[in-house]
């Protein structure tokens, strides 16, 4: 047998080994064949024993070989080509190609952040090498949290202390903490938006589940359901921003305390307010009693920052202070570090004030687009906050005819079928993924497609 040529940059001991390897699994070396013995092998290859054992090594621990104690090596009686056969494949499924324009995307707009300023945060908080090296504090940086209860007491007057605050990262990670705190408590009710990602964290810990879009007059459905948990937004009810009354809220912490109801709080894009100050929080006419407090940054700073938090009633806390420390912190510790010292700076109050500008006068912009473009086939709804507008549009078609003719054009968008009626169609747009040099091209464009 002639030497072994080094044909790569990989170690000889593999090259043998895929050789030995291919003959297997291409049935020219039949099982229960016995392969040279290393001496030999090694003479007839001109390499080391120690070369030739390396790869008799390697190929027995993947299973093709093996050896016979004072006999040798011999062929695994494995049928390779037929596991191969039967393996079983996976394919992804094809990445689907980018809208031109994405009226459901979740991005922000570039311009409502200042990166280079969040850069030199990022950069100062790594200089904090003592903290970095260690695993985090699981309930979230105390300085952080410091820093949140600040925020959160002057701009929602929710009422904790940093002991009863827990950072993660995203609302997700933080349920399913939740869900060890509470166990199952039977059933939970969803009020607002369907929030189905949180739906998913309940109903995988075995929690029956029930939504209701918005409550009627009165809290029947609650008692009917004989609701244990609540989710719910108050201050951003519906997709243009309706907010729950305060008689309502009276009411939901009335049936809280009498039948022992936790409540919990999502301040989905509170700070989103354009034309009324936004009403005090859920928590802080309840104190802190039955009412668990969530709040984030994905909206107001990037959807990447995966910063966000809960506030926890006291009744809650002793349990916590048991089962909390199984869950380490998912969240980035200098990013933590970071929006701290954001926050103590007053940035994120200006932020604040830019993001609502920015997106109050491209909400506006876009309706008054639909309205020119669309005329009388089009009536834009009213939007009190928030990032989306609804309009409803005069059409024969069929939900699936408008979403079909609508990405066929390379347009994104979300139809509510819950919410058209008679002849119809409720759209609902965010005009947060989209350029507003854009907004008059593509609403020419869904028109053509949807009426031409």
């Amino acid at each position: 047998m002639e030497k072994v040529e080094k044909k790569n940059e990989n170690p000889l001991y593999l090259e043998i080994y895929e050789y030995y390897k291919n003959l297997i699994l291409l049935g020219r070396m039949k099982a229960g064949e016995k392969l040279p013995s290393i001496r030999r092998c090694a003479l007839e290859r001109q390499v080391s024993k120690t070369t030739i054992e390396s790869s008799y090594m390697q190929l027995a621990a993947e299973g093709y070989i093996h050896s016979v104690a004072g006999s040798g090596y011999y062929v695994s009686e494995v049928n390779f080509e037929e596991r191969k056969r039967i393996a079983p494949s996976y394919q992804q499924n094809k990445k689907q190609e980018k809208p031109l324009y994405d009226f459901v995307s979740s991005t922000v707009d570039p311009k409502s952040f200042d990166f280079e300023l969040w850069r030199r945060y990022m950069k100062s908080a790594l200089r904090n090498t003592e903290r970095l090296v260690a695993y985090g504090d699981p309930q979230g940086e105390y300085d952080l949290r410091v820093a949140l209860m600040n925020y959160v007491n002057e701009a929602r007057r929710v009422v904790c202390s940093p002991e009863q605050i827990v950072v993660g990262a995203g609302v997700q990670s933080l349920l399913g903490i939740l869900c060890a705190l509470t166990d199952v408590r039977n059933p939970i009710c969803f009020t607002g938006h369907e929030f189905k990602q949180g739906q998913a964290v309940f109903k995988d810990r075995g929690f029956d589940i029930y939504y209701r879009r918005t409550f009627a007059k009165d809290l029947s459905f609650l008692k009917e359901k004989k609701a244990k948990m609540l989710y719910t937004f108050p201050s951003h009810m519906t997709p243009w921003g309706e907010v729950m009354s305060m008689k309502t809220r009276l009411e939901l912490l009335s049936y809280a305390d009498k039948e022992d109801c936790l409540i919990i709080e999502d301040d989905y894009e509170s700070e989103f307010r354009y034309y009324t100050r936004p009403v005090p929080s859920l928590q802080s006419l309840d104190g802190g009693q039955k009412v668990i407090y969530i709040g984030g940054f994905s909206r107001l700073l990037l959807p990447s920052l995966r910063i966000a938090f809960m506030v926890l009633p006291v009744e809650l806390m002793d349990i916590y202070q048991e089962k909390g420390r199984y869950y380490n912190q998912t969240a980035s510790t200098a990013e933590q570090i970071a929006l701290c010292q954001f926050i103590r700076d007053g940035h994120l109050k200006k932020q604040i004030r830019k993001a609502r500008k920015i997106y109050m006068s491209k909400s506006q912009e876009l309706g008054r687009v639909i309205s020119e473009v669309f005329k009388e086939k089009a009536k834009v709804l009213p939007n009190e906050g928030g990032f989306l507008v609804p309009f409803e549009i005069k059409t024969t078609l069929s939900i699936k005819e408008i979403e079909e003719r609508a990405s066929k054009a390379g347009i994104k968008l979300r139809v509510a079928e819950k919410l058209s009626h008679e002849g119809w169609i409720y759209l609902i747009l965010s005009c947060s993924g989209v350029e507003e040099e854009l907004f008059k091209e593509s609403m020419s464009l869904l028109k053509d497609v949807l009426f031409e």
